[in-house]
C-alpha cells in the first residue's frame, strides 16, 4: 500500500476591523524627528497606561487593534480624547523590533514598522 501524506493547506481569512475612523487618522503621543529627518511613530502602547478598552479589530499580522483612553497620568502627554491603537505586549510576540521601552520602563511602538502611518 502507498503511503499517502495528506497536507493541510490553511484558508486566508481577511482580517476583520469594525470601522472607526481611519488608521490614518491616529492620535496622541510624542512624535519626534529621526536623526536621518524621517518621522518616528513612537506610541506610548503600554497596556498599563490605558484604560477603557476595547477591540475594534485585527492587524493582518495577528495582534490586535483597540480603542482607549490613556490612565488620567498619561493624558497629559498622550492625549485626552479616545485612541486608537495597538497593545505594545502583543506586539511584541510579533514584531518585537516595533517595541522599545521609555526611561521608564513603559513599552513604545513604532507604528511605521507595523506599516500603520499617521497623516
Amino acid at each position: 500500500m502507498e503511503n499517502k501524506r495528506t497536507e493541510h493547506k490553511k484558508t486566508y481569512s481577511r482580517p476583520q476591523l469594525t470601522v472607526f475612523g481611519s488608521v490614518r487618522n491616529l492620535t496622541g503621543g510624542s512624535l519626534g524627528t529621526a536623526g536621518d529627518g524621517g518621522v518616528m511613530n513612537m506610541l506610548m502602547s503600554d497596556p498599563r497606561a490605558k484604560e477603557n478598552v476595547q477591540r475594534v479589530g485585527t492587524h493582518p499580522a495577528g495582534f490586535g487593534l483597540y480603542l482607549f483612553d490613556y490612565k488620567p497620568q498619561f493624558r497629559e502627554q498622550h492625549g485626552s480624547d479616545r485612541q486608537f491603537g495597538v497593545m505594545a505586549d502583543e506586539v511584541e510576540a510579533i514584531v518585537p523590533a516595533a517595541v522599545s521601552r521609555d526611561a521608564s520602563g513603559y513599552a513604545r511602538v513604532d507604528y511605521a514598522q507595523l506599516g500603520i502611518v499617521q497623516a
